[in-house]
């Protein structure tokens, strides 16, 4: 059955998966250094002439991170059938997010702070939407555990 509520919360990690793409992560401004826009697939400058300029391998893992998120949650909604498969994968979603977000601040935020000598500003939609599909994901998966108990319950009457 489609209709049920982990459905909506898996399309709406895939739907935030996908506007990944159109927000960006962090901003970097420096008057002397120049300024900077983080997006998921790269680290554009803002500027005509950039004084740092990032290989376009940069933030493939990133993507990476994105893509897998983004099939596991679509491939998640059409496994309503095998609930505890369902539920495998929005735990390996729960996991590809927690690493996501960690290799984000840890790695990239920071190797662009000493590359472009800048402090980060976060008020950027894209910072909250990795945020925000975590906790749509911890949603689905009880949703889903509260199925498999209701449907072993009714098992149990039989």
């Amino acid at each position: 059955m489609l209709q049920r509520i982990q459905t909506i919360y898996l399309a709406l990690v895939a739907i935030a998966c996908i506007l990944l793409f159109f927000f960006p992560l962090a901003f970097f401004y420096n008057e002397m250094e120049g300024n900077y826009r983080f997006f998921i697939y790269g680290v554009q400058s803002m500027d005509p002439d950039p004084k740092v300029v990032f290989g376009s391998f940069f933030a493939i893992p990133l993507i990476f991170f994105v893509v897998v998120s983004f099939i596991f949650a679509v491939s998640a909604i059409f496994l309503y059938k095998n609930r505890p498969l369902q539920n495998r994968l929005c735990t390996f979603n729960v996991l590809t997010n927690i690493v996501f977000i960690m290799v984000v601040f840890f790695f990239y935020i920071t190797k662009i702070k000493s590359m472009t000598v800048t402090e980060p500003e976060y008020n950027y939609f894209g910072m909250v939407l990795p945020l925000i599909s975590l906790a749509l994901l911890i949603l689905a998966s009880r949703a889903i555990m509260k199925d498999e108990a209701l449907v072993k319950s009714t098992d149990r009457l039989r």
